[in-house]
């Protein structure tokens, strides 16, 4: 008996066999590198054998790309799936799952890796034979293949101007010097013809203005320049050419924005070399209407909003209230206060301290509306909410510089008759500080305008043909498949998953053609872990290159084990909208004759 409770004992504290998740070995291309282009298959390499359930779903900035059917290789090891349509230039992301020999989840990761060029364009004209020693009239011998004009031109795509990704160098400066010198300009004449009418006979002040109206029509021009091209995916020099700008309009609402800007600056012209406009009753409207309405248009920088309307409205608000703000401050610090005057610079100071205070407090509501409009409550999550935080503290600086100032204004000014040097000096020096702040506050909003901020979908409006939901309480899996054409030829795809909150991987869509000759099985991987929606752009859609009645299917591993969805059945019609037509062929009838039977007594 001793001897048993030993050999048991022994047993027991034998080490045991832990089993691991499976781990990636190589991989082609390779985990982290760079290849020219992209890449006809992706292979992974794996150090334990493979299951059946194992899934490659590969994405480039955000985009679903379709990969063919999952193979296994004959040692059970390597895992390839062929690309369907070539990688753009990106940084893609493939996400795989794979599991054991009992089907159980064995693993999951992501590896990644860079396409430098976009995939070539391959133009095939055709070839007309010509008779040996044959001359064709009008064609020269000698001529460059392809040197011809080709018969169509097909239309470029244009971007929508809040969503491009490209281009934003010189986006960013134009749209910094525009915005810069427009809010200047107004805000100057503002507080010229609310505060300091005397400003118009001062050669300094008319040599501002007009230097002002240069920088914003060289900073709209470049604006609208590179606009133009990061819509259309050209180069920069094309989009200096006006002829171009009308791509803008199909650009979205910022995109004729940024047109009707150019157009406002080049018309307040008007006012800025003839600024005694701006104090004449009879033109004062229109002088301050033209720059106002400019600088109205750096409202509609971003309408792909929650609630566009509230939120267009206060961004119009806020930026009328930081032209002034701003403008008034610079017109103060280099040319009000260049030097000791008259009575009419405390008067200028006085009458902009009124005027700021009204400006400052619409300023900081319509900010706050806006950032509970664009960013809610993750600011500290997402790369807008933190500029956001970023450009508060700044604002929070120039607001304390600005109401220093003001108390020394009202302090110091209140009975002055005279701006005496020591005034102006300390004056400048504050005025200056604050419009040095707000110079970097602007900074940081051109930036913010090409960020994407939390509460904006990046995922653009999907009208679905097609509607199918798998829910399965028992696997704790929900997900909604739209599709959006039901007939032949390529279909966006949109997966929504509601169910579960976590540990969902290998999510997959299996596509069954009905029968025939050239399509069989679509599987669309999609890598999402957990509640989310997956888009298949209609570019890169589906291929439903067969009417009739296809069935979906839905794979994927849940916390609650592997899951594979019943068959549902869709219905895809003919390229012209009509019902495809099954022939039904019935087997002839085949009459039985039974002898009657005899019966014999």
């Amino acid at each position: 008996m001793l001897l048993v409770l030993v050999a048991l004992g022994a047993v027991a504290l034998m080490p045991t066999t832990a089993f691991a998740e499976n781990t990636v070995v190589s991989s082609n291309p390779a985990n982290g590198s760079s290849v020219a282009t992209s890449p006809a298959a992706i292979e992974i390499t794996f150090s334990e054998p493979l299951g059946d359930v194992n899934t490659i779903a590969v994405q480039c900035d955000a985009e679903l790309f379709t990969v063919g059917p999952r193979q296994v290789s004959d040692d059970r090891l390597t895992l390839s799936a062929d690309l369907i349509d070539p990688l753009p230039k990106s940084t893609c992301v493939v996400s795989w799952g794979v599991s054991d020999a009992d089907g159980q989840p064995n693993g999951a990761g992501n590896l990644t890796f860079t396409v430098e060029n976009d995939p070539e364009t391959v133009v095939t004209t055709p070839v007309t034979e010509v008779a040996p020693d044959a001359t064709t009239p009008g064609v020269d011998a000698t001529a460059t293949p392809g040197s011809g004009t080709p018969a169509s031109t097909p239309t470029d795509e244009v971007a929508q101007l809040s969503n491009v990704d490209q281009g934003q160098g010189p986006l960013w400066l134009g749209r910094l010097l525009s915005v810069l010198g427009i809010a200047v300009l107004f805000g100057s004449l503002v507080v010229i013809a609310a505060a300091w009418p005397e400003g118009v006979e001062y050669l300094l002040a008319i040599r501002f203005i007009r230097a002002t109206w240069a920088v914003a029509m060289v900073g709209t021009v470049l604006y609208v320049a590179a606009a133009t091209a990061a819509v259309t995916a050209t180069g920069l020099g094309s989009g200096f050419n006006p002829m171009n700008w009308a791509d803008l309009f199909n650009a979205g609402i910022p995109g004729v924005a940024a047109v009707a800007r150019v157009v406002l600056v080049a018309a307040s012209a008007w006012v800025a070399f003839r600024p005694d406009r701006v104090i004449d009753p009879v033109t004062q409207l229109a002088a301050l209407l033209i720059p106002g309405l400019a600088v109205a248009t750096i409202g509609l920088s971003r309408t792909d909003m929650d609630l566009p309307l509230v939120g267009v409205t206060v961004s119009i608000l806020h930026a009328l209230a930081m032209a002034v703000w701003l403008g008034g401050v610079v017109l103060l610090a280099r040319v009000v206060l260049a030097g000791p005057g008259e009575e009419d610079l405390v008067h200028a100071v006085r009458g902009f301290g009124r005027l700021s205070t009204v400006a400052i407090s619409v300023a900081i509501l319509t900010g706050i509306a806006q950032m509970v409009l664009l960013d809610g409550g993750s600011l500290f999550s997402s790369s807008h909410g933190r500029v956001v935080l970023l450009k508060t503290l700044v604002v929070a600086f120039m607001v304390f510089v600005a109401m220093s100032a003001r108390q020394y204004v009202n302090s110091n000014l209140a009975r002055a008759d005279e701006m005496t040097i020591p005034t102006a000096d300390r004056l400048r020096r504050a005025f200056g500080a604050e419009a040095g702040a707000g110079l970097i506050i602007l900074a940081l909003s051109a930036w913010l305008v090409s960020l994407t901020p939390p509460n904006i979908s990046t995922v653009e409006s999907f009208s679905s043909a097609i509607e199918l939901q798998v829910d399965a309480p028992e696997a704790d899996l929900d997900v909604i498949v739209k599709f959006t054409s039901d007939t032949v030829g390529l279909s966006g795809m949109w997966v929504e998953v509601d169910k579960p909150d976590s540990g969902l991987s290998g999510l997959e869509i299996v596509l069954t053609a009905p029968p025939n000759e050239t399509i069989g099985t679509i599987t669309q991987p999609v890598p999402l872990t957990g509640p989310g929606v997956g888009v298949v752009p209609t570019e890169n859609g589906i291929p439903f290159s067969v009417a009739g009645d296809w069935t979906m299917t839905v794979n994927a591993v849940t916390p609650n084990g592997v899951f594979n969805s019943d068959p549902q059945i869709f219905a895809i019609r003919n390229a012209d909208g009509s019902v495809p037509t099954t022939v039904l062929t019935v087997p002839p009838v085949v009459t039985v004759t039974i002898a009657p039977e005899t019966t014999t007594g």
